[in-house]
């Protein structure tokens, strides 16, 4: 790397590896030493759009990223990502239970239901290639504002329903979803299994593909990533979104670089070398944008950073500060 180069590291869910516990060093130096900006309007995946130039439409448009990045050819029309959720009764609310993770032929039969029931309102679902979530197509304009998962998990789900002009509506639609799911074959299955059943869908990232502004000029940065909405992004902005190695510690581009990766290894795979190559200054500067609980944590950080000996680390948790809503 040259010292000249910026990195940018996106790390969405890094909850999880708050949650783990592990031992991580460098990332405690990091944390001390950096420089901390919190933004809890923007989702990482907002952070992750203004970086490469997308506009926000109602939502920021998700959906149609990644059936782009899935090369999947669109119609016309609104597209919202849905999530298979369980709802868990608190004192007086619900909240967004574990996620929920459907096997293949659950996709298949609750899709097929799902399009059955809801044809005649012009509704139809299809399963990600992953089978992480459904895309829901609504063949007629909407106006409605959404909540990604994160921003609603561990909150009242009341507070975070879709909004907007044509907002009940969709309320309306998600309790039709909820009767459906009520003692689906599907469900029976999986509490017999010891599962958590399906409720309820969460509809969020919505937009129209016709609508994504154009490209504004030619990103300036090399771009690696492995998941279908940063290939959308790498698609829509027509840059290579070259894939990271399982371990990949030797990512040495020739330029600024843009990086999403997942909550496994950071210790090993980004903190430590980065610390280690700021240290010996062939980083001009790096930011690792961390998403936690709907809310994106920036940590910026420079070479001379790495001379502030006086700042002592504190525990890792104490730098992520959630604010609830």
């Amino acid at each position: 790397m040259s010292d000249d180069l910026n990195l940018d590291v996106y790390l969405p869910q890094f909850a999880q590896f708050l949650l783990s516990g592990d031992d991580a060093p460098a990332f405690a130096k990091l944390c001390a030493i950096g420089t901390w900006e919190v933004d809890a309007k923007h989702p990482i995946e907002a952070s992750l759009c203004q970086q490469f130039g997308v506009k926000k439409q109602a939502d920021w448009p998700l959906a149609p990223l990644a059936l782009m990045g899935e090369g999947v050819e669109q119609k016309t029309g609104h597209w919202f990502l849905a999530h298979p959720v369980h709802f868990v009764l608190q004192r007086d609310f619900f909240t967004l239970g574990d996620a929920v993770r459907l096997s293949t032929d659950e996709v298949k039969s609750l899709v097929v239901d799902l399009n059955q029931h809801f044809a005649q309102e012009g509704l139809s679902f299809l399963p990600s290639k992953s089978g992480d979530f459904l895309y829901c197509h609504v063949n007629n304009d909407v106006d409605v504002t959404t909540f990604l998962l994160s921003e609603a998990m561990g909150r009242d789900v009341g507070k975070h329903m879709p909004q907007g002009k044509h907002g009940m509506k969709f309320q309306a639609l998600l309790n039709e979803v909820q009767m459906l799911l009520h003692d689906h074959p599907m469900n029976q299955v999986r509490e017999q299994k010891g599962l958590l059943p399906v409720n309820s869908l969460w509809l969020s990232g919505g937009g129209r593909v016709e609508s994504i502004n154009q490209p504004a000029q030619k990103l300036g940065f090399q771009f690696f990533a492995n998941d279908i909405f940063s290939s959308g992004l790498a698609k829509w902005a027509d840059i290579p979104c070259q894939k990271l190695a399982a371990g990949d510690v030797s990512l040495k581009p020739a330029g600024d670089a843009v990086v999403v990766t997942d909550h496994r290894g950071l210790e090993r795979d980004w903190f430590a070398p980065i610390l280690q190559r700021l240290k010996k200054k062939e980083l001009k500067a790096a930011r690792c944008h961390f998403d936690v609980h709907g809310m994106t944590f920036t940590l910026h950080l420079k070479p001379r950073d790495t001379w502030k000996l006086w700042r002592k680390a504190s525990p890792i948790t104490a730098y992520f500060h959630v604010v609830d809503a």
